[in-house]
Formats: C-alpha cells, sequence, structure tokens
C-alpha cells in the first residue's frame, strides 16, 4: 500500500508538471503576441516575470520528482526512462524563458513588416508543445497514440523550421539595419528552439514507446 500510494503521488506530480510547463508556454505566447501586438517594455518586463515563475515553479516540481524517484524504490523498471524524459523536457520552458529574456533584455524592435510571421511562428512552436505534452501524457498509457503524436510533433517542427528559414532569409534580403538583422535572426532562432526541444523530447517519446513494445 506504501509503494502504490508513493507512486500514485509520483504520478500526480508528473501530471501538475505537464500543466506547469504547458502554462509556462501559454505566458510565453501570451508575452510575444502583447508585444507584436503594441511594443510596451514595462508589459513585456511584467510578462517576462511570469515566465520566469512559471519556468521555476516547473522546476521545483522536476527536482521532487527527481528527489522521489532516486530515494525511493518507485517504477524500478522505468525510472531511468522518466527520468531522461523530465531532463529533456525541462529544456522546452527553458527555452520559452530565455526568448522572452532575450527580447526584453536586448530591446528587439520587431520591424511591423515581420509580426505577423513571428506570431505564426510562436503559434506554431506552442501547438508542437502541446502535441508532446499529449506525447508524454499518453506515453505509459497509450503507445500507438503516444507514437502517432510524435508524428504530429515532427510535422510541426517542420513547419517551425520553414518558417524560420523564411523570416530570417526575408531580414536579411531587407534594407535593415546589419546590427538589428543579427538581433532578428537570434529571435527568431530562439522562437524556433522551442520546436526543436520538443523534437527531441518526441524522439525519446518514441524511444521509450519502442522499448516498451519489446
Amino acid at each position: 500500500m506504501f509503494f502504490i500510494t508513493r507512486q500514485k503521488k509520483i504520478e500526480s506530480l508528473l501530471d501538475e508538471y505537464r500543466q506547469r510547463v504547458a502554462n509556462c508556454l501559454e505566458i510565453f505566447e501570451e508575452a510575444f503576441a502583447a508585444y507584436l501586438q503594441e511594443p510596451d517594455r514595462k508589459l513585456l518586463e511584467s510578462n517576462y516575470i511570469k515566465v520566469h515563475k512559471a519556468e521555476s515553479e516547473a522546476d521545483d516540481i522536476r527536482r521532487e520528482i527527481e528527489v522521489m524517484m532516486y530515494s525511493k524504490a518507485l517504477f524500478p523498471e522505468s525510472r531511468g526512462d522518466i527520468l531522461g524524459l523530465l531532463e529533456t523536457m525541462d529544456k522546452v520552458p527553458n527555452q520559452a524563458e530565455y526568448a522572452v529574456h532575450m527580447l526584453f533584455g536586448q530591446h528587439i524592435h520587431v520591424p511591423e513588416a515581420y509580426r505577423v510571421q513571428l506570431t505564426q511562428l510562436v503559434s506554431v512552436c506552442q501547438r508542437c508543445v502541446k502535441a508532446m505534452l499529449e506525447g508524454a501524457e499518453k506515453l505509459f498509457l497509450d503507445f500507438t497514440t503516444a507514437t502517432a503524436l510524435v508524428g504530429k510533433i515532427d510535422e510541426l517542427e517542420s513547419e517551425a523550421d520553414h518558417l524560420e528559414q523564411s523570416i530570417i532569409e526575408q531580414v536579411f534580403a531587407s534594407e535593415m539595419d546589419g546590427f538589428e538583422k543579427l538581433q532578428m535572426r537570434d529571435i527568431v532562432k530562439q522562437i524556433a528552439g522551442i520546436s526543436d526541444r520538443a523534437e527531441n523530447v518526441g524522439d525519446r517519446i518514441r524511444i521509450i514507446a519502442a522499448k516498451r513494445r519489446v
């Protein structure tokens, strides 16, 4: 009964961790949407603080899960897979926080000509993370659905990659100042990096699902 209770606690914490990651990415999307619609540094700073708080809360839960799993004989056959998945997944909210921090800290100006495309890129990355979180949730319940969601992650990452390249090419073909071009390139890459991190999680999900089928 003790081990069942402890395992239920970890399962609950895993659910909460996914919710915190989702919350972090929602705030990230809101921060960019607000700034691209009407650049306001005070509002951006406020949103950055919210993103940072959400990322820190996810970190706290991840550490609690790790301590419980290392200190107790729980999920012995899955411990390595779960810890590896958490480690890889943790890079997603980290990346979102860093992108907002870069936008604020480097005083990046996004020309109006690129705001719609940048909004699209943020949206695609958010959808990619949602698919990642769904895949992680289904991983130990339904391997078929989890694997299908990995395919969706890959598709969305490819879409984000295409948008990233398109925006950067347009920026460097423009009359923008050279330094501003570099800033735009860097912020676009940081945003697109979220889908790259989600794809890495998808790769882990695919491998774990394949192992469980054997």
